[in-house]
């Protein structure tokens, strides 16, 4: 049976939801397929992986200036907690066809990791250590600040 992607808005602004295109053969197994061009609204720069977390660390914890980001828990499962500095969500990533795209400007965190979790994640830019956003409190006034000003 093949399930086509499909895609939903949360309260998050522009966070998206995916249920990724995938096929179930409970004969040959299953297959789960993401296009860049189609699904994605980028083509992806960089791909990593975290894995061997101990399940009461975090990952994450910060934003990104320009950056978008495409996570996918490919095994085991971790949550993500999504925060665009008026709303918050989080999300339990469990399954191979089940993904978020976090947008720039997005507080994302990582956490309760399983033992054999793998977080796959797609990134819209290069690693720019100048990108990210790493303090809660300078992320808030930068959301915060009136349009218009620097």
């Amino acid at each position: 049976m093949i399930h086509e992607t499909s895609i939903e808005s949360c309260s998050v602004r522009g966070v998206r939801l995916y249920e990724l295109r995938h096929v179930v053969d409970h004969v040959r197994g299953h297959l789960a397929a993401l296009e860049f061009t189609r699904d994605l609204p980028f083509v992806p720069q960089r791909i990593f992986l975290t894995h061997g977390i101990p399940s009461q660390q975090t990952r994450g914890e910060h934003a990104h200036l320009e950056c978008e980001q495409f996570l996918v828990c490919v095994h085991g499962e971790c949550h993500l907690r999504v925060d665009d500095g008026e709303k918050r969500e989080e999300f339990c990533l469990n399954r191979p066809t089940f993904g978020v795209l976090v947008p720039s400007m997005v507080w994302a965190v990582e956490h309760l990791h399983s033992s054999d979790s793998v977080l796959m994640v797609l990134a819209s830019r290069p690693y720019e250590a100048e990108d990210y956003i790493r303090d809660y409190d300078r992320f808030l006034a930068m959301v915060n600040q009136p349009k218009g000003t620097s």
